[in-house]
Parts: C-alpha cells; sequence; structure tokens
C-alpha cells in the first residue's frame, strides 16, 4: 500500500465481454485507454499483501481519504474535505496523545447510495487490526493508533489518536484503503466488536484466538475469491471491474453516475477522464513494443532501455508516441537470504556483492538510465550517505572473502566446495527472477557470469512476479532480483529492514540486528529531518555491512505513452496516473 521515499522529479465497449470476447484482444475504441501489464494481477483487495500491479490498478477503485498531487507529491485532501493538522490532547483518557481530526466529503457515497461515514472508516481499521487477517505490512504503518472516535452530532467526522509522534503518522491515516461495511461484512461479524479492543496488539491477538467472529471475517477476508471474483469487488472511486483473470489482465470501466462527478469541480483531484481502464498483460518486450506500433496498447512503462532509445529514432514509431522519462523512488536489488545456511554468513554474502559487475549492468543493459546506489536511498536524496563507497567488481576480493568462509575449490573444477557434516558440499545458489523483460533476462546472465568467476554456480529460477513474491516473503528463497520503491517524501525502513517484520513480513531478507532495529525505531518518532540524519547514515553503514541486499541501481521512469492522449509522467510509482490521463480533443 503506502512506499517509502526518494525524490521528486521526475480502459471496450463492455457489452462484447458478455458474449465472451477476450476484451484484451479488442482493438481500441474511443475514450479507452489501454495499458501494459508487465506482471499478473491475481487479485484487487489492496489491504492484502500482494504486488505492485495490483496495488496500482486497486487505486482507482479503492479510495483513500486523500491522494498525492503528480507534480508536487504532496497529499491533497480525497474524499476528506481537508487535511488536518496534529493537536497535542491536553485532558482525558488520550491525554498527551496526538489527534487528528477528519470529515469526509457529504457528496462522498458508495455504489448502493449510502454516504461514506466515520463506520466506514472505522469499520476498515478493524480488518486491518484483526491479527487473523492478512493485513500485517498494513498494520506497521498504523501500529501507533490508540483511539478512534465518531462525533455524535455528525457521522462523516472522527477523530483518531496516536500514541505518539510517527513520521508517516498522518500520511499512513490517509494512505490506507476504506472499504464499504455492507459489502465486506454483510453478515455484521465486526459490528459489535469495538475498535479500540483490537488496537492494542497483545489483547487482539488473544482475542482473535477465542474470538469466532473475528476469525470467521477474516477466513473470508484472506481467501482470494474475495479479491480474484469481480462480483465481490467494491470501492468507493470512480471504476468497477468488468474483467479480471491473472492471465490476460483486467478491465476497468467507469461508473455511471458516479458520486466524484458532482464533487470535481471543488476537488479536481477527483478526475476520472478514461471511460475504460484496458490493462493487457504483455509480459514480453518485443509482444508489447509490436502492441504499441498496431495501437493496441496506448502506454507501456519500463521498455528495456536500449529497446526505449531505439524507438526514439523510428519517425514512424514517435509520430504516434510521447517518449517520457523521470526519475523515480524505486531501486533494483538482488535480495539475499539471511535464514540460508549458506547465506547466513556475512562474509558469502559480501563476497556475493564484490561479484556482481556493475559497470555491465550500467552501461550495456541500463545504458545509462540509471546510477548506482550503495542502499535503498536514491542518491539524489538528503537521506543518502554519500560517505559509503560503493562495492567494486573485484573476483579476487570476493574469493577471499569465500575462503575465510570456509569455502574453496578443493579439486578445482571451477566452483567451491567445503565439507558440511563430513561431506563435500559444491557452492550452489538459486537466484528467482522474472522473464518476458530484456533487462532481466540480461541481468540475470550478468550476475550468473560474474559469480561463476568466483566460484559460485548459479541456477536461475525464472517465475512470475506474483510466485517470486509469495516466496520472498515466506522466506522460501536463496536469492531474488526485485524492484523496489519508497514513499518520495519521508523514508521509513521498518517494514523492509527490521526484525519485526520477518515471516511473514516485508523484510524478505530476514535480516535481524538490533542496532537496526533501534535506529529504525528512533527514525520514526523523530521528526526533525537534521536530527534524523546521522541515523539514516547510519541505517546505511549496517544494510552495507549486513548486505540483506546487493543494490544495484535507481533506474529512471521510462514511459511511451500515444499522442491520443494528454499523460503527465510523475516520480510516483508506476510513473503515471491513469485517471488523470485525457484523450485529447474530448470534451
Amino acid at each position: 500500500m503506502i512506499l517509502q521515499n526518494t525524490f521528486k522529479c521526475l480502459i471496450l465497449a463492455l457489452f462484447l465481454y458478455g458474449c465472451g470476447e477476450n476484451p484484451s484482444s479488442t482493438p481500441p475504441s474511443g475514450n479507452t485507454l489501454n495499458v501494459r501489464l508487465e506482471s499478473k494481477v491475481n487479485a484487487i483487495n489492496p489491504m492484502v499483501l500482494t504486488t505492485g500491479y495490483a496495488k496500482y490498478v486497486a487505486a482507482h477503485v479503492f479510495q483513500t481519504l486523500a491522494v498525492f498531487d503528480p507534480k508536487t507529491i504532496e497529499l491533497e485532501p480525497l474524499v476528506v474535505k481537508s487535511i488536518p493538522t496534529a493537536i497535542i490532547v491536553a485532558e482525558g483518557k488520550h491525554k498527551g496523545h496526538l489527534s487528528y481530526t477528519f470529515e469526509l466529503l457529504e457528496a462522498a457515497k458508495w455504489d448502493n447510495g449510502t454516504p461514506i461515514t466515520a463506520n466506514d472508516v472505522a469499520f476498515s481499521l478493524k480488518i486491518i487490526f484483526n491479527p487473523q487477517a492478512d493485513t500485517k505490512v498494513m498494520r506497521g504503518y498504523l501500529d501507533k493508533v490508540v483511539g478512534f472516535e465518531t462525533d455524535p452530532s455528525n457521522p462523516q467526522k472522527f477523530t483518531v489518536y496516536l500514541s505518539n509522534y510517527y513520521i508517516l503518522g498522518l500520511e499512513s491515516l490517509l494512505q490506507f484503503p476504506i472499504y464499504p461495511a455492507y459489502s465486506y461484512d454483510p453478515k455484521n461479524l465486526l459490528k459489535d466488536i469495538p475498535l479500540e479492543a483490537l488496537l492494542d496488539a497483545k489483547s487482539a491477538e488473544k482475542m482473535s484466538k477465542t474470538n469466532k467472529n473475528l476469525q470467521d471475517f477474516a477466513t473470508v477476508f484472506n481467501q482470494a475469491s474475495t479479491g480474484s471474483d469481480k462480483s465481490n469487488i467494491n470501492g468507493s472511486g470512480p471504476y468497477t471491474v468488468a474483467f479480471l483473470d491473472a492471465a490476460q489482465g483486467v478491465v476497468l470501466v467507469r461508473k455511471k453516475d458516479w458520486w466524484g462527478d458532482k464533487a470535481v469541480s471543488i476537488n479536481p483531484y477527483l478526475v476520472a477522464y478514461p471511460d475504460t481502464i484496458n490493462y493487457k498483460l504483455v509480459s514480453a518486450e518485443d509482444a508489447a513494443i509490436n502492441m504499441l506500433r498496431s495501437g493496441d496498447l496506448d502506454l507501456a512503462a519500463n521498455i528495456a532501455p536500449v529497446k526505449f532509445l531505439e524507438l526514439q529514432k523510428d519517425p514512424d514509431f514517435m509520430d504516434k508516441f510521447d517518449a517520457k522519462t523521470c526519475w523515480a523512488p524505486v531501486f533494483n536489488r538482488i535480495i539475499l537470504n539471511h535464514r540460508d545456511p549458506i547465506l547466513a554468513d556475512k562474509r558469502v554474502r559480501q563476497a556475493l556483492a564484490y561479484a556482481v559487475n556493475y559497470d555491465e549492468i550500467l552501461t550495456n543493459i541500463q545504458h545509462g538510465m540509471a546510477v548506482r546506489t550503495i542502499g535503498p536511498i536514491n542518491p539524489n536524496q538528503p537521506a543518502y550517505n554519500k560517505n559509503i563507497t560503493p562495492y567494486s567488481y573485484n573476483i579476487e576480493k570476493s574469493k577471499a572473502l569465500l575462503a575465510e568462509a570456509g569455502w574453496t575449490d578443493t579439486d578445482n573444477d571451477g566452483v567451491a566446495d567445503k565439507k558440511i557434516n563430513g561431506v563435500k558440499t559444491d557452492l550452489v545458489l538459486k537466484l528467482m527472477n522474472t522473464t518476458g523483460s530484456a533487462v532481466s533476462d540480461q541481468l540475470s546472465a550478468s550476475v550468473q557470469t560474474s559469480i561463476a568467476k568466483m566460484g559460485v554456480k548459479l541456477e536461475i529460477e525464472v517465475s512470475d512476479l506474483p510466485t517470486i513474491t509469495k516466496a520472498t516473503t515466506a522466506g522460501k528463497f536463496q536469492m531474488a532480483a526485485n524492484a523496489s520503491a519508497w514513499h518520495p517524501a519521508t523514508i521509513d525502513f521498518y517494514q523492509v529492514y527490521h526484525s519485526d517484520n520477518i515471516l511473514p513480513g516485508d523484510n524478505r531478507a530476514g535480516i535481524s540486528n538490533p542496532e537496526l532495529d533501534k535506529l529504525i525505531n528512533d527514525i520514526r518518532g523523530t521528526e526533525s529531518f537534521e536530527a534524523r540524519k546521522p541515523m539514516y547514515d547510519r541505517v546505511q553503514e549496517i544494510l552495507f555491512d549486513e548486505v540483506p541486499d546487493i543494490f544495484l541501481y535507481a533506474p529512471v521512469t521510462r514511459l511511451m505513452v500515444s499522442k491520443r492522449f494528454d499523460c503527465e509522467i510523475t516520480a510516483m510509482r508506476p510513473g503515471y496516473l491513469e485517471n488523470m490521463i485525457r484523450l485529447k480533443n474530448k470534451k
């Protein structure tokens, strides 16, 4: 759901679907935006940990209280009247706590015509804080919430209390998706469970083991059909799911008489220009380019750099498309599983970091459209630690570190080995990566070749992104290539590198370091950037030394957009906001 840091910059006629025609093969028609999906969208349930692509689609079905402006990357009201400021409570049971008071737009309604109220916000928080629900990642961003009160005179006004300051506290309140209770809890299983009874993690865990309503709700909410059966997907956003097939894509159709149409004059962020958004799953890059040429795609992101540059030299292609680039809050890495018997040794992890040919990757794969990074922060950001020298490509250093860890090539077969429990064992590792993209295939080949020189046999496991996501969050892998992103304004390492978030959670490497945990906690509660900066620096030093990831580079976002549309690129991943992409000359 919520991303973390780096910087600012940078839709099929519906009746055909009922006849069984594959919407992904339907040619463009009118105000339909055809968008390439690089990976499968298995479900649309934004509270449950899933791929980034599913989250981007879900953002047009479900709404949050606020949204990021694509230019300024500042939070702006969406279904609330304004963004509140914190007030320190002077008395009462929440004395000393921070309070934020919100008021929902009177016009905000669900599809059944009922207004969105504070009860819906509280219901959504109950889902998040239900320990039986697969919402641990989202809970991590809201763990400071200690109270919720609805204004007795206004059902659309409410106050949320936080125990103490958290750098993403307000943003987290503004960025979790709101679910309609009438649709997601038709049996009223959560209705009589007070939200505050769930806000204390220990009491909530104890209650969830004995409360059948919590258990029964979570059983249904967690199941795949909640997010994969389009009849079960229901939000307050401008679009409804008309088609969903993991092997083909997703089609969103604009709702008739959507509530936001009446409020867009006072809130421009409620715009929804395309009548239809047709997300087409096209993993193979050459196929995506051919579909751009034929007009079957209007927008494609992350075309391989060499192809992106080549297309710009094709006048026929560029007569129909605009090439757009922007730096984005994304970093590419190879995750190393610290729980693996081989990779548990820091010297092996460091040896692997010295065995990657970074210059080859930047020059021959990224073609200059990326920069090296020593950690999960973009080098242009003030929080970046410029005093750390990146790992260089140094095979001799790699071999020396392996030897220190007891791995040497005793039989001269090119693969290091050592005796484990008295048995000679070759140093063999497996790297999970996606395919269909030239960049992914080239990266796997480059890393496989360079690491072989240090005496490691690297086997490539090709899979789709959802499978890799599931395996890495469960800790069932050794190495995995992965692109990740932060929120473009404030950095919080908690989800990705704190030991609280190991199994299940987004700490996929399984790094556990007491000093790192303390620094991360301290950063979260420190308001001043100047005071956080030394802590950011030390966190990067620890990550560099412990190597939970081999940090590769921070890439440029690359878009090809049909000239039929006005599209503004944004630093927010994936680089565009579909609802704001407007068909030219449409009145």
